[in-house]
């Protein structure tokens, strides 16, 4: 098995890279990045990228059996020009080169919860993950949109910014009355690989079904 990670320097591409160093069913991890993840794996291959719209001169490595994007970065951190170009232009270019180099591969995306497909949302962030929903969709079958709530660290040492660490003790209350309001990082790193191996019997995945147990890999069709 042969998967793609970007994101692999921020908070949930860091815990997928780490669980897929350990899968004994995936055999090399492609990291697309601005800067090395400053770790040696022999499973471990980093492609520094300047461009992430242009795969033109890395073709050769794009014939993968999935790929998790977990690249993002906070709207509020950029202006909405660059906010639309790293969440939609990115993904697309990334999307349509991967699927050219092999159409059957699954393309895990990491969306969020507020993501409208139909662009009706208030936010800039909900309209623009929703648009690169839809079309990523148009793209292939094997698309799958993840929409995460809340994202607590899986374990000590994993750091988030100042105000997101601020809602950690309300997500340990309000998780005791339902699963929409937040999950744990590892076991949503445990879900894009998991579907990133075996699909999903739905293409858009919400915080609850993430919560939920996924199939162990004996149970994997």
């Amino acid at each position: 098995m042969k998967i793609i990670l970007t994101g692999a320097t921020g908070f949930v591409g860091g815990e997928v890279l780490r669980q897929a160093l350990d899968d004994p069913a995936i055999d090399l991890i492609t990291v697309l990045t601005r800067r090395s993840v400053g770790m040696s794996n022999p499973k471990l291959k980093e492609i520094i990228l300047k461009d992430f719209l242009d795969y033109s001169r890395i073709t050769d490595h794009l014939k993968v059996d999935a790929c998790i994007w977990c690249l993002g970065i906070s709207q509020t951190e950029v202006s909405k020009e660059e906010y639309i170009k790293i969440t939609f232009d990115y993904t697309l270019a990334a999307a349509r080169a991967m699927l050219a180099a092999n159409p059957r591969m699954r393309f895990c995306f990491l969306s969020g919860r507020a993501a409208d497909q139909d662009e009706k949302s208030i936010s800039l962030y909900g309209k623009i993950k929703g648009r690169t929903e839809k079309e990523l969709s148009k793209l292939s079958p094997s698309v799958y949109n993840f929409r995460p709530a809340f994202i607590r660290p899986a374990r000590p040492g994993q750091k988030r910014p100042f105000i997101p660490m601020l809602f950690g003790p309300i997500a340990w209350v309000v998780d005791h009355f339902t699963e929409d309001f937040s999950v744990d990082s590892g076991i949503l790193a445990h879900w894009l690989l998991g579907v990133a191996k075996a699909g999903a019997d739905q293409s858009v995945i919400n915080n609850r079904s993430i919560r939920q147990p996924y199939l162990s890999d004996e149970q994997l069709p």
